[in-house]
């Protein structure tokens, strides 16, 4: 039943749609978190992209468990089934990472319209709901449960995680930083890529932003054009990271975890910092 439903999507198919939904497809994607949480916590507010950060990284480490669980294959293994992407995809199938994290961001979007009032962020969160499964469909990565579970598990997951950082209060960056090692104890127990890199980040967050937190103080507000120079130079150091790091390291599980470690600690405090003195010194110079 469900190999029908995409075969019927995909007689749909064609040029035009195929690059409309494969550019959909990547708001899914690891990179697209990434770009949100730092822009959130290095020019709106830390504390958002605090529970932004670690409802990913709980559904995240769900994702990568049930998938380990269930070890269903995709779509594409199939006959008659299509997709451009297999042969640079791997892991399973259920449930889907893409509609997981979409269902996050999602979720992130419905919670932020409401508490700011802002009605235009309830499109923005159902249309990351929606159309990001949606193209996993289309591009034969998934069968339709395994996006529905994911956008369900996920936005469970992230309320449950935003109302647990609400009871943490103001002692979130204590509650999170005693968290970091259990995510260092699971890599004992597995080999997986996704838990390595995901381990990392959370790490190299959750210290930095308790150090920042309770030492440097960092203030996210500053005039727009000193906000896209903020976001500019930090986010060209995370590419710098990420993927300069690959020509450095050799290809094995313990540097994916540093690099992504190296990543979460650059945004939370490595650019803080830079950003805290370079506005000061900016500052001084218009006046």
């Amino acid at each position: 039943m469900e190999l029908e439903i995409i075969r019927w999507i995909q007689q749909l198919r064609n040029p035009v749609f195929d690059f409309i939904f494969y550019v959909i497809t990547q708001f899914g994607d690891q990179l697209v978190f990434i770009g949100i949480s730092l822009i959130l916590y290095w020019t709106i507010d830390k504390k958002l992209a605090h529970k932004f950060v670690f409802a990913y990284m709980i559904s995240a480490l769900a994702n990568t468990l049930f998938k380990q669980l269930f070890k269903r294959i995709r779509p594409f293994y199939y006959q008659g089934i299509s997709s451009e992407e297999a042969w640079r995809t791997t892991g399973y199938s259920f449930p889907s990472g893409h509609a997981q994290a979409a269902g996050v961001i999602g979720f992130t979007a419905l919670h932020e319209a409401k508490s700011r009032n802002m009605k235009w962020l309830h499109v923005v969160g159902w249309m990351f709901m929606i159309l990001v499964p949606f193209s996993r469909l289309y591009l034969g990565q998934h069968f339709l449960s395994d996006v529905i579970v994911g956008v369900l598990l996920a936005y469970l997951l992230a309320y449950l995680s935003f109302k647990l950082v609400d009871l943490m209060k103001d002692d979130e960056h204590i509650y999170t930083l005693m968290l970091a090692p259990l995510f260092i104890i699971a890599l004992f127990f597995t080999q997986h890529h996704d838990i390595y890199i995901a381990a990392g980040g959370f790490v190299g967050f959750a210290l930095g932003y308790f150090i920042e937190k309770k030492y440097i103080g960092f203030d996210v507000k500053a005039i727009w054009w000193v906000q896209i120079i903020k976001v500019v130079i930090g986010l060209s150091v995370v590419f710098a990271i990420k993927e300069g790091l690959k020509f450095v390291f050799p290809e094995m599980l313990i540097f994916d975890f540093i690099r992504y470690m190296l990543i979460g600690g650059w945004a939370a405090i490595g650019a803080p910092l830079l950003f805290k003195y370079g506005q000061r010194y900016l500052q001084k110079k218009v006046s």
